[in-house]
């Protein structure tokens, strides 16, 4: 008996390395087989040592658990991004309006917070630059849609924080992260089937994740890649399926927009929603890039409507921006994320 369970101990063991070893080899496949650099679109042909440094700093962020919103980024100094110790981008200023300026807040997701742009060059940044006398402050965050906006702009009047503008910019992260099959109910966010799998589980999830990362969810990947085949039945997304899903998406943002204008409105405030831009939407020049075609047709099916709940409402403090990168220039550098130029548009027109 001693014997066999050595002879099977030993067995379990070799295997187990080999598992490891082959786990380890398809990471690594997968990390040469990825997308390239963004840096290297074209959009960065000017200066891609830049563009290097600003993703070098993109990658480095890290986030922590904020209350009612679930995340906000970690304070940060690097070469071209800084955070504050309240998690918020920041740029530098040469006239911030002193005590009388006007105070304006942008909220928004990761395009608003400026992933694939420096610190000076994030929409608030620029809307700062055109509108010195004005008090600028960027609350986007990585993900954030608008219901957590809503409780984020909510968080800085409970901290008895001035609001004389408030600009909301979205319609990206609704749709991307409300129509994963995943989420099965409303409100969500992003990270929900995240929580829910890892809070209150005790320490069995801790063990179940750290086998599941060393020894197969790699190969489990390379298997997933090999053998996906866009169609309607195995796709990540359920909105063109289920269009009950899509109308509660689209109508659930537009309460959130009108609960975000009362609030404001209410304190004296103006406020501004911006259905923001996408790869998918419009015409804009997208050769550079590789898009997923399911998820475009998700993206689709919301901003329409998105767009008819708009034309309906006739709220004057609602602007569609969605088409505003229509053209040959180089401007996004993926489904939705954009370079300096485009940032430098949208400031542009909040500003007007």
């Amino acid at each position: 008996m001693v014997r066999i369970i050595k002879v099977a101990a030993v067995n379990i063991a070799v295997f187990a390395v080999l598992l490891m070893a082959v786990n380890w080899a398809c990471g690594f496949y997968l990390k040469k087989s990825a997308k390239a650099n963004r840096a290297d679109l074209p959009n960065y042909e000017k200066d891609r040592d830049h563009a290097k440094a600003v993703f070098a700093d993109y990658n480095s962020i890290q986030h922590r658990y904020e209350p009612f919103v679930g995340w906000k980024t970690r304070p940060y100094k690097g070469p071209t991004t800084n955070i504050s110790e309240d998690g918020l981008r920041t740029h530098e200023v040469k006239n911030n309006g002193g005590d009388r300026g006007k105070v304006v807040r942008f909220f928004g997701g990761s395009t608003m917070w400026g992933e694939g742009s420096d610190d000076q060059h994030t929409i608030p940044a620029l809307f700062s630059a055109l509108n010195p006398g004005y008090k600028v402050y960027n609350h986007g965050q990585l993900a954030y849609n608008t219901r957590q906006e809503l409780d984020d702009l909510i968080s800085a009047y409970s901290r008895d924080e001035r609001s004389d503008i408030v600009i909301f910019y979205d319609g990206v992260n609704d749709a991307a992260f409300l129509c994963p099959k995943v989420i099965k109910a409303l409100p969500a966010h992003r990270l929900v089937p995240m929580y829910r799998e890892k809070l209150y589980s005790g320490k069995l999830s801790i063990v179940k994740e750290l086998l599941n990362k060393v020894f197969i969810e790699d190969i489990l990947a390379v298997i997933r890649k090999a053998t996906y085949r866009p169609a309607p039945d195995n796709s990540p997304y359920d909105c063109v399926s289920d269009p009950d899903k899509a109308e509660s998406i689209a109508e659930m943002m537009m309460k959130n927009w009108e609960m975000a204008h009362e609030i404001v409105t209410a304190r004296n405030g103006e406020f501004l929603a911006v259905l923001q831009p996408a790869a998918f939407i419009g015409n804009p020049r997208t050769d550079h890039l590789e898009l997923d075609e399911a998820l475009g047709q998700n993206f689709q099916l919301i901003y329409r409507l998105l767009r008819k709940k708009i034309a309906e409402k006739k709220h004057p403090w609602i602007v569609d921006l969605s088409r505003k990168f229509d053209g040959d220039e180089y401007i996004f550098i993926d489904f939705c994320h954009v370079s300096p130029n485009g940032n430098e548009i949208i400031a542009r027109e909040i500003s007007k």
